[in-house]
């Protein structure tokens, strides 16, 4: 390399070093109303402490012995089963969301994993390439422009938005479930 060749090299370097201290000084708009109130604080906090605390005492512990004492490809099987059974509603929302070739393709996924993957105890749609979607009704009352709203701590569940926990209700009737055990 000739010296004109390091010359070209530190213009270049100190070009990007003064670009990236100009970055830094980048300023934003700002907004005052980035922090909303949380209205159902009490309750969250609450609610919160209910559940740290079953799960300390019980579901944890029956978690930990069920890993213990079940095999891994046993337990993934389990989780595909019933993964499978909530695909139905995955399906509807990618529908409802507009998303009809997804729609399509999760519906190809469930009818291959129900039939060629035995009931969904195994997953074969995605060795066929048929992917996994994550769509639910939070995200499709999303879509059509419904707020997230207030911070919630739903008993049992968690974490979530006003608008999100609306899909414990399509969820639960979409689930095969619901139907066999109200019987």
């Amino acid at each position: 390399m000739n010296s004109f060749s390091y010359y070209q090299i530190f213009r270049r370097l100190a070009f990007f070093g003064m670009l990236s201290i100009l970055v830094g000084c980048a300023t934003t708009k700002t907004t005052n109303n980035l922090i909303e109130e949380d209205t159902l604080e009490p309750a969250n906090r609450v609610f919160f402490d209910i559940n740290e605390s079953i799960d300390k005492a019980l579901i944890k512990p029956i978690a930990e012995t069920y890993v213990d004492v079940t095999p891994n490809f046993i337990r993934t099987s389990i989780t595909n089963f019933f993964d499978n059974l909530a695909y139905l509603n995955v399906i509807l929302n990618s529908l409802l969301q507009g998303k009809v070739e997804q729609g399509f393709s999760d519906a190809m996924r469930f009818v291959s994993n129900t039939t060629l993957g035995i009931g969904g105890l195994f997953d074969v749609a995605t060795t066929m390439g048929f992917a996994e979607n994550n769509e639910d009704f939070g995200q499709t009352l999303a879509v059509w422009g419904v707020d997230e709203g207030s911070y919630l701590y739903i008993p049992f569940f968690g974490p979530n938005t006003v608008r999100d926990s609306t899909d414990f209700v399509p969820s639960t009737l979409l689930n095969p479930f619901y139907y066999i055990s109200s019987a």
